[in-house]
């Protein structure tokens, strides 16, 4: 082998290394970003203060109207006790069963907070044990769908 020819494979072998390793480090920099992603909440419902508060982004506005419809009937019809801070993203998690969490919504009781992340939700309730909180669970499947895992837990 000439010594040009050993040069310019050196050189195009260096070239490889390199760009792997502009590769490797774009991967890494991208992964926080999507935990960080993964792990924010998507959907969050809160009963405080005599009112509810949604917030997060679901798919469509008919998910949005039969949630903040939902709050107010909780409310007896106080529609400006409902806080909407929902906004509509179609990439957002899937609402499988929008009646179902507006059923859920007019369960709640006061402290209660629910949080929907991609693949899990949970509830903290008052009572994980008792008749309504199992009746929410059964709500929050039906709400989310039977690929989100859904765990009911003690208020602090």
């Amino acid at each position: 082998m000439t010594k040009r020819t050993s040069i310019l494979l050196a050189a195009i072998a260096g070239l490889a290394i390199l760009a792997m390793g502009i590769a490797w480090r774009v991967g890494a920099a991208g992964e926080p970003q999507a935990s960080a992603a993964e792990s924010a909440s998507s959907l969050e419902i809160r009963w405080h203060g005599g009112g509810i508060v949604l917030q997060g982004t679901v798919q469509d506005a008919a998910t949005q109207q039969v949630l903040a419809q939902g709050a107010a009937a909780r409310l007896g019809g106080e529609s400006e006790q409902v806080t909407d801070w929902l906004d509509i993203t179609p990439a957002a998690p899937p609402v499988a069963d929008a009646a179902a969490l507006a059923r859920l919504i007019q369960l709640g009781q006061e402290g209660w907070h629910l949080q929907r992340r991609p693949t899990e939700g949970w509830l903290a309730v008052q009572s994980p044990t008792d008749q309504r909180s199992m009746e929410a669970k059964a709500l929050l499947q039906a709400a989310f769908g039977p690929g989100v895992a859904i765990r009911i837990v003690q208020l602090p």
